[in-house]
């Protein structure tokens, strides 16, 4: 879920946050990640792990559910 490789330090702050708070683990993984980036072609899609999809499709799809975070450019066209 973080995208990356996780040392045993992280993995305990995460789990003594959930326990702390009450929080689902994906909202509290959530703060520690970078936010997905995401270009945007003229049909409103981009490559996710190879598939191409929309952002309504990655909201439903992306490991962090409802606490994912992207970050969205759409191309501007050139003359």
């Amino acid at each position: 879920m973080f995208g990356f490789e996780v040392k045993k330090e992280m993995k305990e702050i995460v789990l003594a946050e959930v326990a702390k708070t009450g929080q689902d683990i994906r909202e509290v993984i959530a703060r520690y990640t970078l936010p997905e980036f995401a270009m945007l072609d003229n049909e409103g899609k981009f490559d996710y792990h190879g598939k191409r999809v929309t952002l309504a499709e990655w909201q439903r799809i992306n490991p962090l559910g409802q606490y994912g975070r992207i970050a969205a450019v759409k191309r501007r066209e050139t003359i």
